[in-house]
């Protein structure tokens, strides 16, 4: 009889062991403790004009709920982010359009989830003699990227106007944007194809350097539609689709609200974009109002990803992973 009790009283106790470490998890091997059901991600948000999109996620450390804990990290630039992408080291990004495209036909299957930026790119110069994109023969124009959105655009935009991008301009890709900025300033450079901020920022210091064509006119002139190009995709990752769609969704609406706070309170904003290294305060409060930030969901925003994506596939097939992907791409449908 006693032994039955001692039995009981063992297996009661093995019970309560197994529930007490069910409901509150177990210590890892470094003592702290882990919940079961836990999904670490990790967001990276970009140093830049897309990166103003992620004000308000950032000063709030927005954490999506359905067991995610979610990390915030600044990259430099999307190429750095692509890497991150490729080895798992990150869950969701704001990256270009086709970059994300790329990624999802060749790569570990990221998904769209909203457009975060459309087009901001503009072209720059203190050369009066450029009135029409033909007048840009001869010229050296500076910009960022080489194989990224800004030379595809502008070698797209070039040959619409009988131009070739290799026999009849130079393309200069030796510096980044801030540097471009200063050197349009400082007189060492006349024209340059840069985005919002940076655009801005010239404007207001330099004596001679104005905005002299708009790329985001044009390609609406060429290719139609009421829109700016989508510029900026904010992705995610399958880890965390498949696991938690429902903190896809969250993470994707939070986005959503960061964009309009940001737009309704860019002096906030800006302090916030400041603190995270993004662009400085003074930049960030003049650049919001023109960066080109806009929520836009990955159903909705099909229509001219898709459009834009075959704009640079015919121009070059590399640009967007050989073929344009397919319905999968688009989160939520």
């Amino acid at each position: 009889m006693k032994q039955n009790k001692l039995k009981k009283s063992i297996l009661y106790l093995l019970f309560l062991t197994i529930l007490f470490t069910v409901s509150v998890g177990i210590l890892s091997a470094d003592g702290t403790r882990e919940k079961n059901d836990e999904l670490k991600i990790t967001v990276a948000v970009l140093k830049g004009p897309s990166g103003i999109a992620a004000a308000k996620l950032l000063g709030d450390n927005f954490q999506p709920g359905f067991g995610v804990d979610t990390e915030y990290i600044i990259l430099s630039s999307p190429l750095e982010a692509a890497a991150k992408m490729t080895s798992g080291e990150v869950d969701a990004v704001f990256l270009p359009v086709n970059m994300a495209a790329k990624l999802y036909t060749k790569g570990p299957k990221f998904k769209l989830a909203a457009v975060s930026g459309l087009g901001s790119l503009f072209m720059v110069s203190s050369d009066n003699s450029i009135e029409e994109w033909k007048d840009l023969k001869g010229k050296t124009i500076y910009l960022t990227g080489k194989g990224a959105t800004p030379d595809y655009l502008l070698r797209y935009l070039l040959l619409e106007n009988g131009l070739d991008p290799e026999k009849d301009v130079i393309l200069d890709f030796s510096a980044q944007a801030p540097q471009i900025a200063q050197l349009i300033i400082a007189e060492r450079a006349e024209t340059s194809f840069i985005p919002q901020p940076f655009v801005l920022q010239i404007e207001m210091k330099s004596k001679e350097a104005r905005t002299v064509l708009d790329p985001q006119e044009e390609l609406l002139r060429i290719r139609g539609g009421e829109q700016a190009f989508p510029f900026t995709a904010f992705a995610i990752s399958p880890k965390l689709y498949e696991n938690r769609p429902e903190a896809a969704a969250a993470l994707a609406k939070a986005l959503e609200k960061s964009i309009s706070w940001t737009l309704e309170n860019p002096e906030e904003a800006s302090l916030i974009i400041e603190d995270f290294g993004i662009m400085s305060a003074s930049i960030a409060v003049k650049a919001i109002p023109v960066s080109g930030i806009e929520y836009i969901p990955a159903p909705h925003a099909q229509e001219s990803v898709e459009d834009f994506l075959n704009m640079m596939l015919d121009l070059d097939p590399v640009s967007v992973g050989g073929n344009l992907p397919d319905e999968g791409f688009y989160f939520g449908k």
